[in-house]
């Protein structure tokens, strides 16, 4: 096929995946082991929430809080917060949690124990 491809589609009743094009045409196969994963998807009309880094002073770090939505900030919600790492290196805002790893005036290198949409649930 030439077309490009638009979507897959999967008939579980007889194990056929099949790719179908922009014009509709389809080109299918028996028996291909696939696996399923929801993921997020980010898009123009969606809802976004970050975290921003601005630094390390001291012992303590900053971070911004933004939501966007229609890929527009949300102005009533920003929010600037102050974490000490000597108080503990795991941080959390609005459900999140990290773990800092390293953090420099310049840099930080985290790890995330739980995003938001985990925090939704």
């Amino acid at each position: 096929m030439t077309d490009p491809y638009k979507t897959l589609l999967v008939q579980k009743s007889d194990g056929m995946l099949c790719g179908v094009s922009v014009f509709n045409a389809r080109v299918c196969e028996r028996n291909v082991p696939f696996e399923r994963l929801k993921r997020p998807a980010l898009t123009a009309d969606g809802f976004q929430q970050t975290l921003l880094y601005s630094g390390r002073i001291g012992n303590k770090i900053n971070i911004s809080y933004r939501e966007f939505s229609n890929n527009m900030a949300r102005p009533a919600f920003n929010n600037d917060v102050e974490y000490d790492l000597g108080e503990s290196m795991v941080i959390g805002y609005k459900g999140a949690e990290i773990e800092i790893v390293e953090a420099t005036n310049r840099l930080i290198k985290y790890r995330v124990i739980r995003n938001f949409n985990q925090a939704l649930r």
